[in-house]
């Protein structure tokens, strides 16, 4: 009897720990938040699916959002807000978007966080813009945000541009990404291998060494000095400079992405357009 109730009861504890879980999963793929009613159940399902699978492929989140009352914010404090309020902003997610339909004050706005303000840079969000903006206008949500989705996607496969920099519109301040791609490393490793060979060669030629014969008496002739230490970082180098508010000719191109800080502290890029 008492075995009996203690196996009810473990049974009970595992099935709580699943729906747990279950609603947990359940909480965290919940990417799409249609607060003004603008697609139907269909629709959301659609959509939901489309980003779910973009934030598995990318680790990113892609975060759909329409509101008909924004609070007296502007779309760009509504949609850094709501990302950070939601959790999106450090849920371990590499980054993400938002894209958001503001009624209130009849605004496009695509909010970036994270590393997607590399790959979205000022030019490229006015193009993801322009693959829904069409829709948009006609009333068209759903098809709408699969555009968005869809040019987003696009250049999420292309890659984060040569020329990216993020330019700070409140301080002024320029970091410029900077990654060595595989074929900079293997030209570098070409030259390094031809560089000591050819050093090698002189050496020998110089000294007219004969391999096996000769044996330099390092032990006695040698003298090792540490006078310092530096790291190298591999990945990505950045630089930083502070130029004035307004950047000057010849400083902006494909390769910016604008960013601010949000009220609640977090660093975001994005664009908009009115309709």
């Amino acid at each position: 009897m008492k075995k009996n109730y203690i196996i009810r009861k473990l049974l009970c504890l595992l099935l709580l720990f699943l729906l747990c879980s279950i609603h947990a999963q359940a909480a965290r793929e919940k990417q799409i938040f249609d607060q003004s009613g603008l697609m139907n159940d269909r629709e959301i399902s659609a959509i939901t699916e489309k980003a779910n699978e973009l934030r598995e492929k990318y680790q990113m989140n892609f975060v759909i959002l329409t509101t008909d009352d924004a609070g007296g914010k502007t779309a760009m404090e509504y949609a850094d807000d709501f990302y950070m309020d939601q959790g999106f902003y450090d849920n371990d997610e590499k980054g993400g978007a938002t894209f958001l339909i503001d009624m209130d004050n009849r605004e496009l706005w695509i909010g970036t966080a994270g590393d997607m303000r590399y790959f979205l840079t000022d030019e490229r969000i006015e193009q993801v813009i322009d693959a829904g903006y069409s829709f948009l206008r006609d009333r068209e949500y759903y098809d709408c945000f699969e555009q968005l989705l869809e040019q987003t996607r696009i250049f999420l496969e292309k890659g984060i541009p040569s020329n990216q920099y993020t330019y700070d519109t409140e301080t002024g301040e320029i970091v410029r990404y900077r990654s060595i791609r595989p074929i900079e490393a293997l030209i570098a490793l070409i030259a390094a291998l031809a560089a000591g060979g050819i050093a090698c060669a002189l050496v020998v030629g110089k000294y007219r060494l004969k391999w096996g014969t000769y044996k330099y008496p390092f032990r006695e002739k040698s003298k090792l000095t540490l006078t310092g230490k530096e790291d190298r970082f591999m990945n990505q180098v950045v630089t930083t400079r502070h130029i004035p508010r307004n950047p000057p000719p010849g400083s902006g191109g494909g390769g910016r992405s604008s960013t601010h800080t949000s009220g609640g502290g977090g660093n975001f890029g994005g664009g908009g357009r009115k309709f």
